[in-house]
């Protein structure tokens, strides 16, 4: 059970009632997980939507975006998205193996170069919080600014999903296909 309640239609205001409708006819989350506590802030529930909606579009490939959701909820130690994140990553491509490595902390074997970089310059990025001269001049060659910019944008969607999560006190399903090995 969350620690916040999910948020009923009938008690939003008319800013919440028009995204709630606008997410339900498009089949979005509502009143599970994160979505949670985005319905208590109309703005950012519709800013998140948005977010989520270009990361369906952006110059990362499905599993980049996956491989950076992965190693940003397991920074901020969120078991929900975790599960969630590692059943859509598996949809996305990534093997167990990738997935699993990530939640062990060990580097995964990846068969291209991007997706090690992808991984490299989130890594670094969730762990100074800055690039490195040398990693940024092999991720600029490899990946070029616009993904670089985009990884970041992602590490900050990804962020807010899982501090959303923990602050609402979701919990994985029982039968989550991984659980995330937090650090204490």
């Amino acid at each position: 059970m969350p620690r916040i309640p999910a948020l009923k239609r009938k008690h939003m205001d008319s800013d919440q009632k028009n995204i709630f409708d606008r997410i339900t006819s498009d089949n979005g989350r509502i009143g599970f997980g994160p979505a949670i506590g985005y319905a208590y802030s109309a703005f950012v529930w519709d800013l998140h939507n948005l977010s989520s909606g270009h990361l369906l579009k952006c110059s990362l490939t499905n599993s980049q975006v996956r491989i950076i959701s992965l190693l940003t909820v397991k920074h901020w130690n969120s078991r929900y998205p975790w599960s969630a994140q590692a059943r859509t990553a598996l949809g996305a491509g990534l093997s167990s193996q990738i997935i699993e490595s990530i939640n062990k902390g060990v580097t995964p074997t990846f068969e291209t170069e991007e997706d090690l970089s992808v991984y490299s310059v989130t890594k670094e990025l969730l762990t100074t919080g800055d690039l490195s001269d040398d990693e940024f001049q092999s991720a600029t060659k490899i990946l070029g600014y616009k993904r670089m910019s985009e990884i970041v944008h992602t590490i900050g969607h990804f962020t807010t999903t899982g501090l959303m999560a923990n602050l609402v006190g979701c919990k994985p399903p029982d039968d989550a296909i991984s659980r995330l090995e937090c650090r204490n």
